[in-house]
């Protein structure tokens, strides 16, 4: 089993008879069918069981986001036991491994084969939160221009700076030691200390999608980071309402400073959010934590108690915070899961008692915008809870009364309704932002200004050139408005934060009539977040070829790529998936949600065509849908026969009532694609051992004249599928100890040797075979509770073996020994979750595919240790017992590769020398010496270090 770093305490409990809860004594050992039997009804309990199957407009009806994705992997990585995913635990790995570097833990790689960012360096990721570096003027602001430096978060990213972001070339850095993978939402200074910055993390909006671990403080400037709020979540649940409570502080939507004289007041919106719209369990992340937090030192925080409760006495879930002209302190509230809706309107004069002004009825997210001249006026945009669309207020009398604006922006675009700007995703992007020149601007889709308060508005920005928008001539800016950010001292520049990363604009003035008013500002702001990736098997010679599928970023292509990070072009929009290069180097499959694969002419992308069934399609008027696929669907090509499998389990259900119909698991096999072959042939192969929806394919490059295709499910079966091409006989492979959904399967150096990985905490999630599946070997070693999601072989060190993980990429140098030691590789990567590892056989190039920091690339060699970093220190090894009759072990914590061992007496004689891979835990000495003292000296390329030992 996986170490465990600490023991979490659950209760069972039966809340009618729909709702289930898997105890939690993570340390109890329980037999492989047991654990299997846990899963199985984790995953039929699913509280996504019915909301990851909707169309993205049922979806948009409940406040869900279009993107079904992140509730497919909480249910690929729960942990059977408690029955869903543990975040903490990653937490805590990341913070542990954090120290080891801190102690010159050293990196990963050798120095002449790190990980290569490979861009692209053109396209950012979703961003929610911008601030202007407050320290960039005057005598610090270093090149001559005020505020021109800016720092930027990337929701999955991390941390950026750009200390020029007026110039389209400057670019953008990773932000160091607050962790590369952080889920930014909000950054701020400190009025009466410009060195101090907040940044609030975690992504309520999104149902969890993107986790956060609370608030981070630098007093530097932004050089160095610790964590002042939150962090670790997960403290033991409560069971309320009927769900599942996990407390813990997991999304700050909001963080202002309020200039109290020569001290600073934060004040933090804490919020809940629930993990499902619809169905029965429920899980709600931090609802006994969310409320109005305070400090008046920046490292101690408090929940304030002078807050206004709902009707049953729960917290209020606080959204915006805003301060007015006349230092009072404003906040609004969005969705409350104790059963409440948003739109309160509250304040504090004093920063310490919160009053309720007012309320806009049927609402849930509400922002606010004080008016930077007169105190009295404010704008309020929400979310409406009757139909999900935005809605605009104004107050002329600090909310004593308020009304609704006498117009609202209207979108060109024709598919995107005149009644609502934000088309129904207005719990999703609602900013809203004025300065004191008499600018108003919203952002939904696209972005929107008034200068009249309102009163009648101009379009800014489009997405594309939908009909109707390709008439309008106005800037290009990312669909997805998150924040809007005017540049200090400036009374026209602007900052726009999207799911497209940063845009800058010049001159408000010129936005509505100008098709390069506002531009890109994404120059090596790499936080794009990948799912798929593919390198080009043949095509090295002249440069990389390089693909993958995004999440609302499409298909990004670079031909021909040069060292290091390219720009990519952007030929297939909306989100990517499953993708593929043919080693003939004639065609690629692209993907879209669903089982939407299309094969594409390559290297020309000049026409493309659907080759598999797409889904989800409605049907029965709207009262019945189907689902086809996942909805980042699992696929795999047979390069050598031109035929690709995808996942095309088909599901329908009743929207009325949620009631599925029937679920039918089975696999498309789409044949005869090719440009000029006789007829496209697609066949739904099924199987009575095939009894879960697939998560993982594999086609052996073994096997030559027919498909040998080997499926992983999501209730941790593995089955291989002799002549997929024809008359499919299936065979059930799995190991007695698989549990959980399986997430890769690769192959080593025949078809008999295969490595399995598992997306799931709390279970064994690396094992290997060597006899093609009749016994499995367990090899997690000493890797940590944490998923894995993909796996390769060094095809020229056999026993090296590399994963993507969730933190990165780890690494063992012999995966041959019973219990393989892992390290984590992250020389020029770090800590982002790797989704896929692919391999160009020609010359051992890997292409890691992360979920937020865009493509990485390295290299296997034939050098031992070719990723495996193997310096260390005192801490490193040990010699244990000290004191023996000649018994003892070397024991190091991780893989140092090949190592000479020299022992000496005191007077200098070298009486024992030994010469080994040390990349096991420990290797055992019989030392048949005289009774003394004698020096052992370890030494390897990198490091030499000496202990001493007695025998007796």
């Amino acid at each position: 089993m996986k170490q465990k770093h600490f023991l979490l305490s659950f209760i069972l409990v039966a809340v009618a008879c729909t709702f289930y809860f898997l105890s939690n004594d993570t340390e109890q050992e329980i037999t492989g069918e047991e654990l299997r039997a846990k899963h199985k009804q984790a995953l039929e309990n699913s509280p996504y069981k019915k909301t990851k199957l909707m169309s993205k407009e049922e979806r948009k009806s409940l406040g869900l986001p279009p993107n079904a994705y992140n509730e497919e992997l909480w249910e690929l990585t729960m942990d059977p036991q408690t029955g869903r995913p543990m975040p903490e635990r990653l937490f805590e790995v990341q913070d542990e491994l954090k120290l080891q570097r801190e102690n010159q833990r050293g990196v990963g790689g050798d120095g002449n084969n790190p990980w290569i960012d490979r861009g692209p360096n053109n396209i950012g990721g979703r961003t929610r939160g911008i601030m202007f570096d407050p320290n960039d003027v005057g005598a610090g602001n270093g090149d001559g221009t005020d505020y021109n430096r800016v720092f930027a978060g990337g929701v999955s990213g991390g941390l950026w700076v750009n200390n020029d972001i007026l110039d389209a070339n400057s670019s953008w850095t990773l932000v160091p030691g607050i962790g590369a993978n952080l889920s930014v939402t909000v950054i701020i200074s400190d009025p009466n200390n410009s060195n101090i910055f907040y940044v609030g993390t975690g992504e309520s909006y999104t149902s969890g999608a993107a986790t956060g671990r609370g608030i981070w403080r630098s007093t530097d400037g932004g050089v160095t980071w610790a964590n002042v709020l939150g962090n670790v979540a997960g403290t033991p649940n409560s069971i309320t309402n009927g769900g599942q409570v996990v407390n813990g502080i997991y999304y700050i939507n909001d963080i202002v400073a309020r200039d109290v004289g020569s001290t600073t007041e934060l004040f933090a919106s804490v919020a809940g959010a629930l993990n499902n719209a619809s169905s029965s369990p429920s899980q709600f992340n931090g609802l006994n934590d969310q409320g109005i937090w305070k400090s008046t030192n920046g490292t101690s925080w408090s929940r304030l108690t002078t807050v206004p409760t709902e009707g049953n006495g729960a917290p209020v879930n606080p959204n915006d915070l805003e301060i007015d002209i006349n230092n009072n302190v404003w906040c609004t509230t969005t969705r409350n899961n104790w059963g409440f809706n948003g739109g309160m309107i509250l304040r504090s004069t004093d920063g310490t008692n919160f009053t309720l002004v007012n309320t806009i009825t049927n609402s849930r997210r509400t922002e606010i915008e004080p008016s930077a001249t007169n105190a009295n006026t404010f704008w309020i945009v929400s979310e409406s809870s009757i139909n999900g669309q935005a809605n605009l207020f104004t107050t002329t009398n600090a909310f004593t009364s308020f009304s609704p604006l006498a117009s609202e922006p209207n979108d060109a675009d024709l598919g995107i309704p005149p009644a609502d700007y934000t088309r129904g995703q207005a719990f999703y992007d609602l900013p809203i932002e004025s300065d004191a020149s008499g600018n108003l601007i919203v952002g939904g889709i696209d972005l929107f200004r008034s200068t009249d308060n309102g009163g009648s508005w101009s379009q800014i920005s489009k997405w594309a050139n939908n009909p109707n928008l390709n008439t309008l001539n106005v800037s290009f800016v990312h669909a997805d408005q998150h924040a809007i950010v005017q540049r200090p001292g400036t009374t026209n520049e602007y900052l726009f934060a999207t799911d497209g990363g940063v845009f800058y604009c010049s001159n408000i003035n010129n936005a509505a009539t100008s098709t390069s008013a506002i531009v890109a500002r994404n120059k090596d702001y790499n936080t794009i977040q990948f799912y798929y990736g593919a390198i080009d098997p043949v095509d090295g010679g002249d440069g990389d070829d390089l693909t993958g599928g995004t999440q609302d970023n499409g298909t990004p292509i670079i031909q021909d790529a040069t060292a290091g990070a390219n720009a990519y072009s952007e030929p297939f929009g909306g989100d990517g998936a499953f993708t593929e290069i043919d080693d003939s180097g004639g065609y690629m499959i692209q993907s879209y949600p669903r089982n939407s694969h299309r094969w594409v002419n390559y290297p020309t992308v000049s026409s493309a065509f659907t080759i598999t069934t797409p889904g989800p399609d409605a049907i029965g008027g709207g009262n019945c849908n189907t689902s086809n696929g996942g909805f980042i669907n699992v696929a795999e090509l047979d390069k050598n026969l031109n035929i690709l499998y995808s996942n095309a389990t088909f599901t329908t259900f009743v929207c009325a009532t949620g009631a599925f119909v029937s679920t039918t698991y089975r696999i498309e096999r789409a044949a005869e694609f090719l440009p000029g072959a006789p007829a496209q042939v697609n066949t739904m192969l099924t199987d009575a051992s095939l009894d879960a929806s697939p998560s993982a394919m594999k086609v052996s490059p073994y096997t030559a004249g027919s498909t040998k295709l080997f499926v992983g499910l999501r209730n941790g079966k593995l089955l291989r599928v002799d002549n997929a091409d024809g008359s499919p006989t299936w065979t059930d492979i799995s190991g007695g100890s698989f549990s959980g959904s399986i997430s890769d399967i690769e192959f080593g150096q025949n078809e008999n040797e295969i490595f399995v990985t598992f997306h799931n905490y709390g279970v064994t999630s690396i094992w290997y075979t060597s006899n093609g599946g009749s016994t499995w070997l367990n090899k997690e070693g000493n890797f940590p509770d944490i998923p894995v999601k993909c796996i390769l072989q060094n095809p020229l060190l056999p026993n090296e073996v590399i994963i993507g993980t969730d933190l990165g990429v780890w690494a063992t140098a012999d995966i041959s020994v019973g219990s393989p030691t892992w390290i984590q590789t992250y020389n020029g990567m770090s800590d982002v979750t790797v989704l896929d590892l692919d391999l160009r056989s020609a010359d051992d190039v890997i292409l890691a595919s992360t979920h937020g920091r865009g493509f990485f690339t390295s290299q296997f060699t034939s050098t031992t240790l070719s990723v495996i970093e193997n310096n260390f220190d005192e801490n490193t090894i040990r010699v244990v017992p000290t004191i023996s009759d000649g018994q003892f072990s070397l024991i190091s914590n991780r893989a140092l590769g090949t190592v000479n061992m020299e022992i000496y007496d005191l007077t200098g004689k070298q009486v024992f020398t030994d010469k080994f891979e040390l990349n096991s835990n420990n290797r055992e000495f019989n030392l048949n010496l005289s009774n003394g003292l004698y020096l052992v000296k370890i030494v390897n390329d990198a490091s030499t270090i000496t202990k001493r030992i007695i025998i007796k």
